[in-house]
């Protein structure tokens, strides 16, 4: 039987894991369903339409599934998916979609540190890591194992490529391709994020098919669209990661973000 604090209230029709601990205060609504192993912290509050799967945990004050702040929306069944092994700590706030029917998703293992603020329709891949004070406006898109630095500020609609390391305090207003770092006001793109991608298991030969890509993009001095042919041109010749960068550029909708003006890089280690 699951483990409940006699001041939590957990609605008769929540479907809750044997093995699930709820702490004190803690509010757990209707058709809210928590895998195997998950903890809720003291004072937390689980909205219907979330889902946690196996080893959630969940601190003291953080609010799931709760209502979008979005003007548009008109109510409606929506919800908020949480992925194994991921940690949601002290008053961390996702919404759940403006669209019925939706649902906003963080992946596995990720880790959302305290007051971090995941919007509506966002989507996290896995291992991804939000710090303190992260604001995520509603429709982001978060590829794998990014790491967004304390208090930076993410534009709605915005895609953020996988492996990409942001800066704290940012403001991210374009899209940021895969595995690059990116800082400022508004964030500009320093180079690849090489500790990133050595931590993530690459090889050099991999690294190295990803630097010649950001040079041919951004460092190459010739039209987007001539960068992008050549490539098409590298992708044909083996650079696979090159490939993956022309994909994600392609299909930016908001634009995406240039190097800093002065040219400088993020130091390697």
């Amino acid at each position: 039987m699951p483990r409940i604090h006699p001041a939590a209230h957990v609605d008769s029709a929540a479907e809750l894991a044997d093995d699930v601990i709820v702490g004190p205060g803690a509010v757990i609504e209707e058709g809210v369903r928590i895998g195997r192993g998950c903890q809720i912290g003291p004072h937390a509050v689980i909205h219907r339409g979330t889902t946690l799967s196996a080893e959630v945990y969940v601190a003291v004050g953080a609010v799931i599934g709760g209502i979008p702040q979005d003007l548009k929306f008109k109510g409606g069944a929506s919800g908020v998916e949480i992925g194994p092994r991921t940690a949601i700590r002290e008053y961390v706030t996702v919404h759940r979609c403006s669209k019925p029917g939706a649902m906003t998703r963080v992946g596995a293992e990720c880790m959302l540190m305290a007051t971090s603020h995941v919007a509506h329709d966002c989507t996290l891949g896995d291992r991804v890591v939000l710090a303190n004070g992260v604001n995520l406006a509603g429709h982001v898109t978060i590829g794998d194992a990014v790491f967004v630095s304390g208090h930076a500020q993410i534009h709605q609609f915005i895609r953020v490529g996988a492996l990409v390391m942001i800066g704290g305090g940012s403001k991210v207003i374009k899209d940021l391709p895969p595995y690059c770092v990116a800082d400022g006001h508004p964030a500009r793109l320093f180079g690849v994020n090489v500790t990133g991608l050595r931590r993530a298991g690459l090889g050099v030969e991999e690294i190295g098919q990803i630097k010649e890509a950001y040079r041919v993009l951004f460092a190459s001095g010739v039209k987007l669209q001539d960068a992008l042919a050549t490539l098409d041109t590298l992708s044909s010749e083996g650079n696979s990661r090159g490939a993956e960068l022309a994909v994600f550029v392609r299909k930016s909708e908001r634009g995406i973000a240039r190097p800093n003006r002065g040219g400088h890089e993020w130091p390697d280690d």
